[in-house]
């Protein structure tokens, strides 16, 4: 667990739930349940989830098979287990008593309406969006969290620059999918749970899966993977060439333009659509404004995709120790895309590059 433990995380959720106005929070296994508790559990059919009220002690509902860990983490908490034969409406029944849930309790936005119906048998308050305030909580990282981010980036970065060996003509996108995921566990990531491979036309579809189609000279493939160690991600995009591709260094120059003063203009106390604004804007002024079809960036932590989102007009404020992508696209139905992308740290200034990948066009020769 990150410096600072699960109790100052609490203390820290409770002090954001006063300003909210809220007597409670409902999580269920996930990004946030790991976040508090520093144990990691499946999301499945069996109803799971932590109570947490403004006072006294949260209570976990939990599959007899799922309690154990959550018995020795540091969290204080009454467990209320429940077994296939009882079914989950004593323990539910147990926790209420336990919690007493009334007015307005916030809701993290993976809580599956299953769970949410079996409470409401036993208990109605208000049910309100709670995701805000959980993502604003988990967006700003202590002092562990960045080392695992730092290390996190650093064997996804490093294995990027294995890549072009796996290239060649003939070779299906699924095939060098498979193999890219060797390497990044072979260089010591925990898991690898989002491989994109993108050849030639298919790059202009930024979340196509890998397929069967060969990879020929003369195209660009864009690998975009997104990778954990010990929870944390990193998200490294790189497009190479195998051999010449004109069409696609002329693209490719623009679209590294953007993503370096993406980069250069984060930084503590700027706006996301700064950030934004500094990529678009160069897309933009070289006329390929309309070819990019995504936001610049999303933040990274327990979840590859959080809180803060580098989105166009954004008013979010950058904060020290927020991390976050820049990664920027031109995609060309019919003909090509093109993306780069990096992991980027807030520190005391300007926001740092910390996936060390190279990228100028060619780098893979």
């Amino acid at each position: 667990m990150a410096k600072g433990g699960e109790g100052s995380r609490l203390g820290r959720l409770r002090e954001s739930m006063e300003e909210e106005k809220l007597d409670g929070v409902l999580m269920v296994p996930g990004p946030n349940l790991r976040y508090f508790t520093g144990v990691e559990s499946l999301l499945l059919e069996r109803p799971f989830m932590l109570l947490v009220p403004m006072d006294g002690s949260p209570s976990l509902v939990a599959p007899a098979l799922e309690a154990g860990p959550y018995r020795e983490c540091k969290m204080p908490m009454a467990i209320h287990s429940w077994t296939d034969s009882q079914g989950s409406a004593g323990a539910i029944r147990a926790a209420v008593r336990a919690v007493r849930p009334r007015g307005r309790w916030g809701v993290e936005g993976k809580v599956p309406f299953l769970f949410l119906s079996r409470l409401m048998k036993a208990t109605a308050p208000k049910f309100l969006d709670g995701e805000p305030l959980l993502q604003g909580l988990r967006a700003v990282k202590d002092e562990g969290e960045v080392k695992l981010l730092k290390r996190s980036a650093k064997i996804l970065g490093g294995s990027f620059e294995k890549f072009p060996e796996l290239l060649r003509d003939g070779a299906t996108e699924v095939e060098v999918a498979k193999a890219a995921t060797e390497v990044i566990y072979g260089e010591g990531a925990t898991m690898v749970d989002a491989m994109l491979v993108q050849s030639g036309a298919r790059g202009a579809d930024p979340h196509s899966l890998p397929s069967s189609k060969k990879i020929r000279r003369g195209e660009g493939v864009i690998f975009d993977v997104g990778s954990t160690f010990e929870g944390y991600y990193a998200d490294i995009t790189r497009t190479i060439c195998l051999g010449a591709a004109k069409e696609v260094e002329k693209v490719y120059a623009k679209v590294l333009e953007a993503e370096v003063k993406g980069i250069a203009a984060s930084g503590a106390g700027v706006k996301v659509g700064e950030v934004d604004g500094a990529s678009r804007g160069v897309l933009r002024r070289a006329g390929l404004g309309r070819y990019f079809i995504h936001r610049t960036g999303h933040g990274l932590g327990l979840e590859v995709h959080e809180a803060p989102y580098i989105v166009e007009g954004g008013k979010e404020v950058l904060r020290r120790n927020m991390c976050f992508t820049v990664e920027p696209g031109v995609y060309i139905r019919g003909k090509l895309g093109v993306r780069i992308e990096d992991d980027v740290l807030i520190g005391k200034g300007r926001g740092v590059e910390i996936t060390g990948t190279p990228k100028e066009f060619g780098w893979w020769k």
